[in-house]
């Protein structure tokens, strides 16, 4: 084996020195440098909007739970190398001059928040700025309502409990406050140090701990994994991604779709490699048939040169994760101003995985036209046509399919997007092999039948006479439009789904609690100082008892009873109105005066194994209200407009105690226009959105950012595919174009002839090619993105049109060789 290496490490020094490797190390280098760059940016920047989610939460991690945690787990979580912060959050009455207000009372420790930063102004409703620290000793901060509604200022001094306390600032923007549109109560923040002074935390008392824990990626899976087993039913451990449902489509859908970069980059990496070692298997042919004659065996053959590839991916490899690792550097650095402020650096299994993809892609793609070699005899030094067999199709493509399934999967980490593709992919070439079979034997009987102009005949005849090289070429010519033009679809659709996600003067307040008797003033309001409101929402509180006559916890299995919805009062509305902002699943909507029914939302149906037809029953102000699911909706969470997991008919809720909610939208610069609103309206809850829109604003923006970067990487992809798909006849090219000079031909009817043959090839493979991504776009749309499909009719004009145009272009600039060589110089090199 060693003499085996020796010899393929000659042969590699030999083929270098002739030119006949920079292709294939081409190939290879940019498999490398592709997927390691992209596997590293994609980490860093989920790793960094995944951080931009925890700011909107104050923490990676939080447990919430009703009382203290237990001595077990903080001296778990004193011995593990995370952060920690302390938040306590309750109902209480605040004293100021002859006013009284309920409020929303949250003691912090210092080091609030553990990720993201408060932001605090020194009037309320002006402008503000990052807080760099919190609440001092005999300090509140208030919510700007607050102050109108105590009639103090900054400066005066309240009441809470038994202490007494100096107004210090105005609350702007509280980071884990905001992942819900119902908590009502205006807030009052002081330091945890004073909580003993004010005398109010008693035995029995209602209150809300959370402990907000922040760290590192591994140590947080590990620290999650070990701390879980040791909370109790009433501590809940929630993820910033898992509770944040405005941020986390756009975060998922990124991943998704940068995962289905990697697949398309590392397919147009593995053909242009494959094509890059058919021509290195093909030149080989004459010097293995002389191997042979001076008595190597079949074996040795194989070893050296399989030897001599793995050489070129040990090569390879090295250099091509350093580059990948400069390409996405230099992207941060020009992409500074864009990219998140915080974006940390990946970890060594990127890099490793890059290097490893080299061999993976190496094996998977270029193993498979080297099995030829083993079929070379020694006859060929006589006979020089005797080529050998291709080896059977499962044999060529079976390998290749399982590596990259293996390689894909753990690069994406979605095996359902992966199989989905890689099916796909298998669907175009069965296609392509068909469609050759029968189309060139029609074309070959076309010929004989009817009349061709020469140079256009010839060409059409090489495509029937060599139907195997013709078949690669479309393969890969097919699979390199078709990975990029799917890449191109989803991202339109994605741009359009986030586009809509949040519209030109998206609302950036909600008013909630507007009694019955308000709602009137409250709409008269807003039309006199010029703010658009949107429709106003009743909200009616219950909760859910019973599921088909059982007791509601009764009726599900021991996980679902700790579900949020089973252990609070839920959010109801009613409409006679299917909701703008949600989609139709299941079922239909009911008809005006309609009476026992509900349509519930896709999230509680999933996690309480709700079905259409159930029977539910609610306590409402003390009253049950019975009613059939009839219609599962799934809701954009991520929209900003009013939604409600619960939608009842108006009929069977019309007689319930109900409070409004509504939404609009205010610039920045009329602001001050919300202290008569709330003095106008004491009871109302202003909530303000601005911060959350802001932070989605920025994370949609990169998203958009990675996903053009993500394009220009496949073109780069795609035209070295091209250029190693022509590369790849070269040799053959330049034998027929001798011999046609030598027997009279000219020039002009070479190129025709030549450039013509690309043509037809370009054309007909962006036809199948329009196939694949049509059927690949709609399973991945429905299946895995969850967005609408529809047909994309202006592929079918532009795509044979464009394939035709670039692959007869690129035919051109690739065959200049063969028109400009003379013919006597090739035939004796033959």
């Amino acid at each position: 084996m060693n003499r085996s290496l020796l010899l393929s490490w000659r042969f590699l020094l030999r083929d270098w020195r002739s030119g006949e490797l920079w292709l294939l190390m081409l190939s290879l280098l940019m498999a490398v440098s592709v997927s390691t760059s992209i596997a590293i940016f994609s980490e860093r920047l989920q790793i960094s909007l995944g951080r931009q989610v925890a700011e909107v939460m104050g923490a990676d991690l939080v447990i919430s739970s009703p009382r203290r945690l237990s001595e077990e787990v903080n001296q778990f979580i004193d011995s593990q190398p995370v952060e920690t912060a302390t938040v306590l959050e309750f109902p209480s009455v605040v004293m100021a001059k002859d006013e009284m207000q309920l409020v929303s009372a949250k003691a912090v420790t210092s080091n609030y928040p553990l990720r993201g930063h408060m932001r605090t102004a020194d009037q309320p409703f002006e402008a503000d700025e990052v807080a760099q620290d919190t609440p001092g000793k005999g300090e509140v901060w208030l919510e700007p309502r607050l102050f109108p509604l105590l009639g103090v200022e900054v400066g005066d001094t309240l009441i809470l409990g038994e202490a007494e306390f100096k107004v210090a600032r105005a609350i702007t923007l509280e980071t884990d406050r905001g992942s819900g549109f119902y908590s009502l109560s205006p807030r009052l923040m002081f330091s945890m140090d004073d909580l003993d002074e004010t005398g109010i935390i008693q035995p029995g008392s209602r209150v809300y701990w959370k402990t907000l824990i922040a760290g590192e990626g591994d140590e947080l899976t590990g620290f999650r994994s070990r701390v879980e087993p040791l909370l109790t039913d009433s501590e809940k451990l929630s993820l910033a991604e898992e509770n944040r449902e405005d941020l986390r489509s756009s975060v998922v859908l990124l991943k998704q779709f940068l995962g289905l970069g990697s697949i398309a980059a590392m397919l147009l990496a593995g053909i242009a490699v494959a094509m890059s070692s058919r021509r290195f298997a093909e030149r080989r042919f004459d010097g293995i048939a002389v191997m042979r004659c001076m008595g190597a065996q079949q074996n040795q053959v194989m070893q050296v040169f399989i030897g001599e590839l793995l050489w070129i991916a040990v090569l390879v490899s090295v250099p091509g994760v350093i580059i990948g690792w400069l390409l996405q550097a230099g992207a941060v650095k020009l992409l500074a101003g864009v990219l998140p402020a915080w974006l940390p650096e990946a970890g060594p299994m990127p890099m490793v995985v890059g290097g490893l993809t080299g061999i993976i892609t190496l094996v998977g793609f270029g193993l498979a036209p080297l099995l030829r070699l083993r079929e070379v005899t020694p006859l060929r030094v006589l006979r020089r046509e005797l080529t050998p067999a291709a080896a059977g199709v499962w044999s060529v493509y079976g390998l290749s399919f399982i590596s990259m399934l293996a390689l894909l999967w753990y690069h994406t980490g979605q095996l359902l997007m992966t199989v989905g593709v890689i099916l796909g992919v298998a669907a175009v070439i069965l296609l392509i092999t068909l469609a050759i079979k029968a189309g060139l034997a029609r074309v070959q009987r076309r010929l004989s039948e009817q009349p061709v102009p020469m140079p256009w005949r010839l060409g059409l005849k090489r495509l029937v006479q060599e139907q195997g090289q013709t078949s690669a070429q479309l393969i890969a010519f097919t699979l390199t439009f078709m990975a990029m033009a799917l890449v191109l679809l989803v991202r339109t659709d994605l741009l359009d789904r986030w586009q809509q996600q949040l519209p030109e003067n998206t609302p950036n307040y909600f008013a909630v609690n507007i009694q019955p008797a308000e709602v009137k003033p409250f709409q008269n309001f807003l039309q006199s100082n010029g703010i658009d409101g949107t429709s106003l929402y009743p909200m009616v509180r219950g909760r859910l008892v019973e599921i088909n006559g059982q007791p509601a916890k009764e009726a599900v299995s021991e996980e679902q009873r700790s579900h949020n919805s089973l252990n609070r009062e839920l959010n109801m509305t009613w409409s006679d109105q299917p909701a703008p902002e949600s989609e139709m699943v299941e079922g239909e909507w009911w008809q005006p005066g309609d009476t026992g029914e509900i349509s519930i939302e896709m999230s509680i149906v999933e996690h309480l194994g709700i079905n259409l037809g159930d029977e539910l029953t609610f306590m409402i102000a003390g009253t049950e209200v019975n009613a059939e699911v009839t219609s599962i909706r799934e809701v954009q969470w991520e929209s900003f407009q009013p939604n409600f997991y619960m939608i009842l008919p108006e009929a069977s809720l019309k007689n319930s105690p109900a409070t409004w909610l509504n939404s609009f939208y205010l610039p920045q610069q009329d602001r001050l226009v919300l202290n008569e609103l709330v003095r106008q309206f004491p009871t109302i809850s202003l909530l303000d959105m601005d911060a959350v829109i802001s932070q989605v604003q920025v994370m949609l923006e990169q998203s958009i950012l990675a996903v053009e970067a993500m394009l220009l990487a496949l073109l780069l992809a795609g035209l070295l595919v091209l250029a190693s798909a022509i590369e790849a006849s070269l040799d053959t090219r330049l034998r027929e174009g001798a011999l046609i000079r030598s027997l009279g031909g000219s020039r002009k009817q070479l190129m025709i002839m030549q450039v013509g043959e690309f043509f037809i090839m370009g054309a007909f493979s962006g036809v199948i090619a329009v196939l694949g991504t049509e059927l690949c776009s709609w399973w991945l749309n429905t299946q895995v993105f969850e967005l609408s499909w529809q047909p994309a009719i202006w592929l079918w004009v532009t795509l044979p049109v464009a394939s035709a145009l670039l692959i007869g272009l690129s035919g051109w600039l690739g065959i200049r060789r063969v028109i400009r060589q003379s013919p006597g110089v090739v035939l004796k090199q033959q």
